[in-house]
């Protein structure tokens, strides 16, 4: 919730004129055209007015208007608005801070569907107010909640005092049904979120028929397509088809997983013929090596036995010249070489045995290997014909069993696909038909014509605030019973079972004044939404043109304005109530409440005048 502190207007060259509120209750009272019912224009101004709709000649001068707030966290906000109209600024903080704050500028109301911060949102805000939405028709559509929408359970201004309007409606201006919803909100706390709205017969039937053209449009190629189908396109079943494409998967299942064994088969086949292969080039190799060390054996044995035998022959030689010296070979005549020839022959012998035995052991090894290579031949034989069995089996079988198979499947979903698509032409058709025939009776009734029921008001929150408002009509000595009903019909109060409008303007000043006070202890008391104060201009003096004479209607008891005044006194902490008269308060309710008084043309000196100052 939130207070007024103060309403101020600047100038150039003239002072400020200001008139600051507290807490609780305060009274600003005086003679007339001192300027008090115009702070109550101001206030309506600052709100969200589009103009100010009171002009005084002493506030001419002035130009700007600033409201200061406090809410009940002890925060404070100014408003500022131009006399002349526009947008207003808001400073965060009190008046006397606002240079050291730039502003913001806010928008007095949303037009549209602008999201633009206004003074609605702000005060919301700032009095903890949770956005809502209320339902401004009976059709259901909602509009955002305004505080210009709760304006007369909060700002009374000294006509509507009297009025026979109800204290919820207000005057003319506003459409009753989201005023109505504003005060069933501030009594639940439920707002209209989630509302589904009704539309407009014409909108209906406008849709309807354009959903039977489109309808139409939709039908019109399926109906063509069934009546160009063959009279026996529909005997065979999808079920039918589906066991035959389920049947004919399974077979191509089945042959694929051979041809994946046979497939496998055949790589094991052409390694084992590769590695075969292989062996066999490198034994052909080897063979080939092993020959050529064979044929080296053999020369070298024959070497050796030519060794050997010149040996055995050197020393059967004739007497003949020396071959190494050219000299005789006499029996005397020993050369070095034939001393070593039988060492020699014998060399070569055991060289050549050596020999023999390697070749022995060659012939045995190429014998091994030459088997070996015979083997690894007759794997790749059986590899290659391993392979070539695959191949047949691959080509010649599986693959034109497969190839078959596939066009068949291709076939067989192909036709399932036309069987599907006959099917959802018939379901179709058949559902189109019958939201046809379902619209064709909607337009031919009163479709979208029926009326809307709402909740009404809960008794149980009515009743509450009645006898909230009976306590307030006992605190100011109300005469009679006093018993409260709210007519929901009127959307006022009858007290005693008489309507507040049946009573002269007097009475209906009074009842309106504790209406708004007994809704603002109503919300407080039960944490419901409410701005935390109200105004109220006038509830003890009826407002009457200049001239005209006080009528009995417009007084009231002098008991119940009495026990008005006193009643100030005990208002509670964390509400606000300002009211704005023309008559005194006793002066034992003046120095317990914060009073203002504007003396007008007989102010004795020290005396404020009016708000604007002399």
């Amino acid at each position: 919730m939130l207070r007024v502190r103060s309403i101020r207007l600047t100038g150039k060259g003239v002072g400020d004129a200001v008139v600051e509120f507290h807490d609780k209750a305060n009274i600003l009272a005086g003679d007339s055209d001192t300027g008090k019912s115009y702070l109550v224009h101001l206030l309506d101004y600052v709100f969200g007015a589009d103009e100010l709709n009171k002009r005084i000649d002493e506030a001419e001068p002035y130009a700007q208007l600033f409201v200061e707030f406090e809410n009940t966290e002890g925060k404070f906000i100014t408003l500022e608005r131009h006399l002349s109209g526009g947008n207003l600024m808001l400073h965060s903080g009190k008046f006397a801070d606002r240079e050291e704050d730039k502003g913001e500028i806010i928008a007095p109301k949303r037009s549209g569907t602008s999201k633009a911060k206004d003074v609605t949102e702000v005060l919301f805000n700032f009095a903890g107010i949770a956005e809502a939405r209320l339902r401004r028709n009976e059709a259901g559509n909602t509009n955002r909640l305004t505080i210009r929408t709760l304006l007369p359970l909060f700002l009374v201004d000294e006509v509507s005092m009297i009025d026979e309007r109800s204290p919820v409606l207000g005057r003319g201006g506003f459409d009753t049904t989201p005023r109505k919803r504003a005060f069933a909100y501030l009594l639940t706390g439920k707002d209209d979120e989630g509302i589904i709205a009704r539309e407009k017969k014409e909108i209906v039937n406008a849709k309807l028929t354009a959903q039977l053209s489109l309808i139409s449009d939709l039908l019109k190629p399926i109906e063509q397509r069934i009546q160009k189908r063959p009279s026996d396109e529909a005997d065979e079943g999808i079920e039918k088809v589906d066991e035959a494409i389920s049947s004919l998967s399974r077979s191509l299942s089945e042959h694929s997983t051979e041809r994946k064994e046979l497939e496998e088969q055949r790589r094991t086949a052409f390694t084992s013929a590769q590695r075969a292969e292989s062996q066999v080039v490198a034994i052909d190799e080897l063979i080939k090596q092993y020959g050529l060390l064979d044929e080296r054996y053999r020369t070298d044995l024959e070497r050796l036995d030519f060794i050997a035998e010149g040996a055995y022959f050197f020393d059967g030689l004739q007497e003949v010249r020396c071959p190494l010296c050219d000299q005789l070979m006499s029996p005397g005549h020993v050369h070095k070489a034939s001393e070593q020839s039988t060492a020699i022959y014998l060399a070569a012998r055991a060289e050549a045995a050596k020999i023999l035995a390697h070749r022995q052991d060659l012939k045995e090894t190429i014998e091994t290997v030459t088997q070996l290579r015979e083997t690894r031949v007759g794997e790749q034989t059986d590899a290659q014909n391993e392979i070539r069995r695959a191949d047949t089996r691959i080509g010649t079988i599986l693959a034109p069993t497969v190839q078959d198979g596939s066009s068949r499947l291709d076939r067989l979903v192909a036709r399932r696909v036309q069987l599907e698509a006959m099917q959802n032409d018939d379901t179709q058709a058949t559902y189109l038909r019958q939201l046809r025939e379902q619209i064709e009776t909607a337009t031919g009734g009163e479709a979208g014509a029926s009326t809307q029921k709402w909740e009404a008001l809960p008794s149980a929150a009515l009743l509450k605030f009645s006898r909230e408002v009976e306590a307030v009509l006992k605190e100011w000595n109300w005469e009679g019973e006093g018993r409260v009903e709210f007519d929901e019909a009127a959307f006022d109060i009858k007290v005693d079972g008489q309507a507040r409008q049946s009573h002269g303007k007097g009475v209906r000043a009074i009842l309106y004044a504790a209406f708004v006070i007994a809704l603002l202890r109503y919300c407080q008391d039960n944490g419901r939404p409410h701005l935390g104060t109200v105004i109220i201009d006038s509830p003890l003096t009826s407002y009457k043109k200049k001239g005209k004479a006080v009528s009995e209607d417009e007084r009231i008891n002098a008991g119940i304005e009495a026990a008005f005044w006193e009643s100030l006194r005990n208002v509670k902490s964390g509400i606000q109530i300002i009211v704005i008269e023309n008559k005194e308060p006793p002066p034992d309710v003046a120095h317990a409440v914060h009073y203002e008084r504007f003396a007008g043309k007989e102010a004795e000196p020290g005396e404020r005048v009016g708000f604007i100052p002399q």
